[in-house]
């Protein structure tokens, strides 16, 4: 059904470029706020807590079965994941409006893209783990232990956005530009999640910017070091950084045509990707026979090219946006 707020979202006050302000000083506040805790939890003055314990519960009883559980908790890192949804969500709707698509397409949409994401994550990083699980399979399905991959939950929402593209008959790039900023916000905001993890670090370091990891989350106990690069941190500058640039360039690259923000968006996160894998221990690898492939910074070099390919077949494509009562 037609939306009638939406016949020209360019009347609303708050616009991408604004809103790329507002992010931008955001940003600079919250780092200006969590400056000392993040010079405190780098130098190893103050230790992390990767859960909240909530309360204590013996058992639950349904219908008769007892179900014991014990502490009850929750994990900072799916705080962090849940607000990385939850901004995505947002971003996802406001963009939409651009290009005339109703927030109900986005919800529906939005379910679909959590569900094969999360699967398309654990896939991939159970895929390249395999050794860890061959001999327990079902610890591939308990997620709540953590190991999702980025790219693995790419790979699996572009294939359901493509499904669900052709489907309803819409113009995949025009979803696509719309929600490559929705997914980087996220990535921002999910990465503190390694913070709380002591993960996703880089190796022993004596810059003034070095991490503390304790030894309970040392991987690589016989480097015998306390101090290393914060890897996350690598990733979420300069994507906060993509994210403001993509916003605040977002109606000229919209601007009768579609599909050059999430060309941008891919070539920029890929050559990002590329270099903070560098510096991560923890870093996806596949081994044959002798030849170690680092999986990440090959699949970046891949989303680098579908990037610069993507923005040279749509650079030069003139459409005309439609209202969700054309389609």
């Amino acid at each position: 059904m037609y939306n009638s707020n939406l016949a020209n979202p360019k009347k609303t006050v708050l616009t991408p470029r604004k809103l790329s302000i507002i992010i931008l000083f955001i940003g600079i506040i919250f780092f200006a706020v969590i400056g000392y805790p993040l010079v405190q939890v780098f130098s190893g003055q103050w230790k992390l807590n990767q859960q909240l314990n909530v309360g204590y519960i013996e058992s639950l009883d349904i219908f008769g079965t007892i179900i014991p559980l014990g502490e009850i908790s929750i994990r900072f890192y799916s705080l962090c994941i849940l607000f990385a949804m939850l901004a995505g969500y947002a971003m996802a709707v406001f963009l939409s409006k651009w290009h005339y698509v109703a927030g109900t397409v986005v919800d529906r949409l939005f379910i679909g893209l959590v569900i094969f994401g999360i699967v398309g994550a654990r896939a991939f990083y159970v895929l390249f783990n395999w050794t860890v699980f061959e001999t327990e399979p079902i610890n591939a399905l308990l997620i709540f232990r953590g190991g999702l991959a980025f790219y693995g939950m790419l790979i699996a929402c572009l294939i359901y956005l493509w499904a669900y593209t052709s489907r309803f008959k819409f113009n995949i790039w025009e979803f696509l530009d719309f929600l490559a900023p929705s997914v980087l916000i996220g990535q921002v905001l999910g990465r503190f999640g390694n913070m709380f993890n002591y993960e996703s670090y880089g190796p022993p370091t004596k810059l003034f910017w070095k991490m503390y990891i304790p030894d309970t989350a040392n991987i690589y106990t016989d480097l015998n070091q306390q101090f290393f690069h914060p890897a996350f941190l690598y990733e979420i500058i300069p994507n906060f950084i993509l994210l403001f640039v993509l916003l605040f360039f977002y109606k000229q690259l919209t601007l009768k045509r579609s599909g050059l923000v999430f060309a941008a968006y891919a070539a920029g996160y890929g050559t990002i990707r590329l270099f903070t894998e560098i510096f991560r221990l923890d870093a996806l690898s596949l081994t044959i026979n002798t030849l170690v492939i680092p999986v990440s910074q090959v699949a970046s070099l891949i989303f680098i090219l579908y990037g610069i390919y993507v923005y040279f077949i749509r650079k030069k494509v003139i459409y005309i946006k439609k209202t969700m009562a054309e389609y």
